[in-house]
């Protein structure tokens, strides 16, 4: 996992070269539009930015670590695993994948670590409202492209497991990738329509399931903030929405030992 994150990010920098280094008015400057000043890097390199506000929820939170150079080449959107029910931004910077970020940050290329907002958030409409969210911090880090130094067309989304398919979802939406230049998804699932599941797994019936196990019906319920609608299935289903317009998208998934 941690050489086809490297490889992609530092494909999306090619040809760029480090600038001077990050002035002190560049810092404060960056406070103030970011609302946090610096805090102590996770990794200990790079500025620090925790806990920025991209929306008024308490999951809708995003830390940016930037390399001390400007202008970036370019930035790493990162959206944590936890089946929408836990998990947290912080993830992406332990000790297994420190030396991943190390080399992202030596490219001049900036990661986002980024909260959404569970099932059971109080103003969640269930898994519809992490994709929003998703979108929401792509179309906040394009609002600071001019302050951050970012070239356009320089964006990078990753996730894993439910944050790939956040990642995925914004990637094949023409609404939210027009910056987008990739997209890396880790341990994903194919749909969001539970129900596309029955043509990935033979002999799989969701309803089925749903009526042997009713913790699961509970869940099914939860998971679409109540009855869904064959609207929402289909604004759900991100890989209907592949095309060829779309930017390079790169699967690991190693479940099963595949």
């Amino acid at each position: 996992m941690k050489k086809l994150l490297i490889v992609f990010v530092l494909f999306l920098a090619y040809g760029c070269s480090k600038e001077a280094s990050t002035s002190v008015d560049n810092i404060a400057s960056l406070e103030q539009v970011l609302g946090v000043t610096v805090s102590t890097s996770p990794i200990d390199r790079g500025l620090f930015f925790e806990n920025v506000s991209y929306g008024n929820g308490s999951r809708q939170q995003l830390d940016l670590l930037l390399p001390g150079n400007q202008p970036l080449s370019g930035i790493l959107l990162f959206f944590h695993g936890g089946a929408f029910i836990s998990g947290d931004k912080a993830s992406v910077f332990d000790d297994a994948l420190v030396e991943t970020i190390q080399t992202i940050l030596d490219a001049d290329i900036a990661v986002v670590s980024a909260n959404y907002r569970f099932l059971d958030s109080p103003d969640a409409m269930g898994v519809l409202s992490a994709m929003e969210d998703g979108a929401a911090v792509i179309s906040f880090i394009e609002g600071l492209a001019s302050d951050l130094q970012l070239p356009s067309n320089k964006i990078i989304l990753a996730g894993g497991s439910a944050g790939a398919g956040i990642a995925q979802w914004n990637a094949f939406r023409e609404s939210t990738n027009s910056q987008v230049q990739g997209v890396i998804s880790l341990e994903a699932q194919s749909s969001y329509n539970l129900y596309e599941w029955e043509t990935v797994f033979p002999g799989f019936s969701l309803d089925a399931t749903r009526q042997e196990y009713p913790i699961l019906d509970q869940l099914f319920f939860q998971f679409y903030g109540g009855i869904p609608t064959d609207e929402l299935l289909g604004i759900l289903d991100y890989r209907a929405a592949i095309d060829a317009n779309d930017p390079p998208l790169y699967l690991l998934n190693q479940q099963g030992g595949q």
